[in-house]
């Protein structure tokens, strides 16, 4: 028993840990999201060193629409684009004159429309802190999955690290056309009502069973 303890214990701490590096960066969020929809990001940053993070750069993948960055107290916002009046494109939002304090985290925030087809949206952003150092968040995750262990240090060394990614899928297609959804409405009600007939025939041997133990009695 003590040994499957062990196995059990030393299982989900391997888990644990291997799970860990993976929020241990800045991210943007949700991970997917449908074509041509309209949402609001969510930014998390970390600071993970022993000094604050007073910046945030944020580089905006090409096929992004209508960018705007929500007011952030404490923040100077700038807006970087290209191309002039309803054919200007945002290409970067800066965050700088906060501060996130050691061992803390803070979430920045900006709305966007996404592309109208499928693809997938790489999030470089470099996080500046109070000494000057600037940790760069643009490597490809997949090719960091093949390093070995001394690429990976030398990668902290220089203060490279993934960026996350955001995968644009079509939504309008497969199990959510209207046919499907109508299709899933009409399995839903027939168990729903599968489920009331058993009921109620549960309900009716119960009343009969009972019937049956009270005439005995008498």
């Amino acid at each position: 028993m003590k040994k499957i303890l062990l196995s059990v214990t030393s299982a989900i701490v391997a888990l644990f840990i291997s799970i860990v590096p993976s929020f241990a960066h800045v991210v943007v969020k949700p991970s997917q999201i449908g074509v041509a929809a309209r949402q609001v990001f969510t930014v998390s940053v970390p600071n993970e060193k022993d000094n604050p993070t007073i910046a945030l750069r944020l580089v905006i993948p090409t096929g992004l629409k209508s960018v705007t960055p929500n007011v952030k107290p404490g923040w100077t916002i700038d807006i970087k684009k290209t191309g002039e009046g309803e054919n200007a494109t945002v290409t970067e939002i800066d965050w700088t004159g906060g501060s996130i304090p050691v061992d803390q985290r803070d979430e920045f925030y900006f709305q966007a429309q996404t592309p109208s087809k499928e693809i997938t949206l790489n999030w470089k952003a470099y996080q500046t802190y109070e000494d000057g150092t600037v940790v760069s968040w643009d490597q490809n995750p997949d090719s960091m999955k093949t390093m070995s262990d001394e690429q990976m240090e030398e990668n902290e060394k220089k203060n490279l690290g993934p960026y996350s990614q955001t995968k644009i899928v079509n939504d309008l297609a497969g199990e959510n056309t209207p046919e499907s959804t109508s299709s899933k409405l009409i399995e839903t009600e027939k168990k729903s009502s599968q489920a009331m007939t058993l009921s109620l025939a549960a309900l009716a041997l119960s009343v009969v069973a009972l019937i049956v133990v009270t005439k005995k009695r008498t």
